[in-house]
């Protein structure tokens, strides 16, 4: 992954690129609505790759202590259309958030 700008916090923006196993690139950007420590993330996502810009989603994520080493994430995600949302799903949407969430796992392990 490379990290071209990463301001985590209330205002702030993002901009990612993703190198797939086949080398190609895919470029992501977006904007903080609110970050509230240990209770939830509010912000846009946008895929850089598509014809024309302005097929944003709206993402919230919430922080949910289950024990002192464990924390669940909820996600919920809302797409400007139908047809933007199941572009989103069927280009790999899920296994791609799956792929991040374990490898964020993984790189949180190792810090211990």
């Amino acid at each position: 992954m490379k990290v071209y700008h990463f301001d985590c916090r209330d205002g702030g923006n993002w901009h990612i690129a993703e190198q797939s196993e086949d080398g190609n690139e895919y470029e992501f950007t977006g904007c903080f609505h609110e970050v509230a420590k240990n209770r939830r993330i509010v912000q846009t996502f946008e895929f850089l790759g598509m014809p024309e810009r302005g097929h944003v989603m709206l993402e919230k994520a919430e922080f949910v202590a289950i024990d002192e080493h464990t924390t669940e994430i909820h996600t919920h995600s809302t797409a400007m259309s139908q047809e933007d949302r199941d572009g989103m799903v069927a280009s790999g949407m899920e296994s791609g958030w799956r792929q991040s969430v374990e490898a964020l796992g993984k790189l949180l392990e190792s810090d211990n």
